[in-house]
């Protein structure tokens, strides 16, 4: 959550809004966070999740590794992690736990 949280607020910029929430959807926990940046577009989200690739827009300093860390922590948890666009105008990133 606190590298999610971390990214939102490098990428989405100054003045942006993030919303962190958490809730139950059937038989699934829910833990997503959003932003209101300019957000990923279809290519990048296919492509953020590969180990230290960097948007080649992004000023922004860092190794490329959050949500492949993300990735393979909720793997460990045998959690899914989604990514599409927030009603917020950027980037939702959903960790879906399925609960048992």
């Amino acid at each position: 959550m606190s590298n999610l949280l971390d990214n939102a607020v490098k990428y989405a910029g100054r003045g942006a809004r993030v919303r962190l929430s958490c809730r139950r959807e059937g038989r699934s926990m829910l833990l997503e966070v959003e932003d209101s940046g300019a957000g990923l577009d279809a290519d990048q989200r296919a492509r953020v999740r590969d180990r230290f690739y960097r948007a080649a827009d992004t000023n922004i300093a860092g190794a490329g590794l959050g949500l492949a860390i993300v990735e393979t922590i909720a793997d460990l948890y045998g959690a899914r992690v989604e990514l599409g666009e927030s009603e917020l105008g950027g980037l939702a990133v959903r960790v879906r736990f399925e609960v048992i």
